[in-house]
Parts: structure tokens; sequence; C-alpha cells
């Protein structure tokens, strides 16, 4: 049973390892961060496309490409999570390739890339027949996914680069980033697009208004920049719905009382 020098010094020597690998981290964050934005623009842009209203992303500051989306948070802390502990395990661990988290890694990279391939190719197909609701379930599933075989990926690597196993294979590990790549563009495209067709339809539970000049007609918010509102009908009749540009200060919260009596 170890003493409790040993177990400072070994906490002090994990400690140092994690503060040795802090350059790495923060440039893996910037990274993560811009991947992170181009995934946001890359939702944001499906989103008001789908309305007919791309015009208001000339409205849109920049955080909201973040905002807009959840992927990007889970990606960020997510690689925040994995930066701060997992790379001090596994520098702290003479060989991780007896370990069974490895065999699971190199399993999911192995295969990973066929099933987020199938998924790759589901989504758009049910988008494309108008099946909304599976394509974002198979939307999520692929986050989930991604974030599986982009950990997975990573640990790979960072074996193979800094521990010096040279008889890892990394040809399967290129292929998982390559398809990454696609995903990260993929499933914000359409999980913009089919989360629009469900906030189009007249039973969405995007927040309600009524204008001044146009009480009788019931009104949803789209977008808020500032004072600034973005709404459109209720019910109206095309593919795209006619976006109305107002202030807080101008709608009504509930609808007009009744003066028929």
């Amino acid at each position: 049973m170890p003493s409790k020098h040993e177990k400072a010094e070994a906490a002090r020597t994990n400690t140092r390892r994690i503060i040795e690998q802090a350059p790495k981290v923060l440039a893996g964050l910037v990274v993560i961060s811009g991947v992170a934005y181009l995934a946001g623009s890359v939702y944001t842009r499906s989103y008001f496309a789908e309305f007919g209203a791309s015009w208001i992303l000339e409205e849109v500051p920049t955080a909201i490409y973040f905002s807009q989306s959840w992927i990007p948070l889970i990606l960020i802390l997510f690689f925040g999570y994995l930066a701060t502990t997992n790379l001090a395990l596994i520098e702290s661990q003479s060989d991780l390739t007896e370990t069974k988290r490895f065999t699971v890694s190199v399993a999911v990279v192995r295969y990973g890339p066929w099933l987020l391939v199938g998924l790759l190719i589901m989504i758009p197909l049910l988008s494309r027949f108008g099946s909304v609701t599976f394509a974002i379930v198979l939307s999520v599933a692929a986050i989930a996914f991604l974030l599986l075989l982009f950990a997975s990926t990573l640990e790979l690597l960072v074996m193979r680069f800094t521990m010096g196993h040279r008889h890892i294979d990394l040809s399967m590990a290129y292929l998982a980033l390559a398809v990454i790549v696609v995903g990260l563009y993929v499933v914000p495209v359409h999980l913009g697009m089919n989360w629009a067709r469900v906030d189009k339809q007249t039973s969405s539970n995007l927040f309600k208004v009524y204008l001044p000049d146009d009480e009788v007609k019931e009104y949803k918010i789209l977008f808020v920049a500032g004072e600034k509102l973005y709404v459109f009908p209720s019910k109206y009749e095309g593919e795209y719905p006619p976006i109305v540009a107002t202030t807080a200060s101008k709608v009504r919260f509930s609808p007009p009382e009744d003066k028929s009596d």
C-alpha cells in the first residue's frame, strides 16, 4: 500500500504532467473553438435558409454561431475533459495497449468510420423524403457517435506520437478524422434544416406574439437581435413565411380580447 509521501509525490507528478500539457491543451482548444464557430455557422445558415431568410445573417452576431447550436458546446466541453484527464492518464501508464479501454478504442476506430458514414448517408435521405423526426434522431445519434470516434482517434494519435508505440496502424485513424470532418458539416446542415422545418409548423413551440396593426393574426418569433424581433405568421401560404421586422415595444404577448359581446 503506497505511503502518504508516495501518494503526494504521485499527485505532484500528475499535476506537473498536466501543466506540461497546457500549451497543447490551449492549442487544441483554439482548434476546437474554430470548429465550433464553423459548425455553428453552418447550423445557423441552414436554419435561416429553410425559412428563406438568409438575409437575417447580416444581423447575427458572432456569439450566436456558438449559442445557436449545442453541438459545438458539446465538443468544447468534451475536449476540455479529455485534455485535463485522459492525456495525463495516458502518460502515467507504461503500456496502455494492454488495457481494455485501448482495445475498445481500436475497435471504434476500425469499425466506427463505416457506421458514421452510414449515418451520414441516411440523414440526408430521410431529410429529402420528409422524415424530419427520424432525421433529427439520427443526427443526435451521429453527434454522440462522432464524439466517441473523435475520443478514440485522439487517444490512438496521442499514443502513437507521444508514447512512441510505432506498431499502432494509423491508417484507420486518418480515415476516421476524414469522416469526422465530413460529419461536422453534414450533421449541422441537416439538423439546422430539420429544426427549421419543425419550427415552421403551426404547432411549433416558438414564442407567440401579436402585432398592434394586425392583432388578429398570430405571429411567432424567429430571431431576436437586441431590441429587434423577426417574426412570421403562424399560418401562411407558400414554402417560405413572410418575415416581419419589429421591436419588443411594438408587440403584444397575449391575444386581443374578444370585443364582440
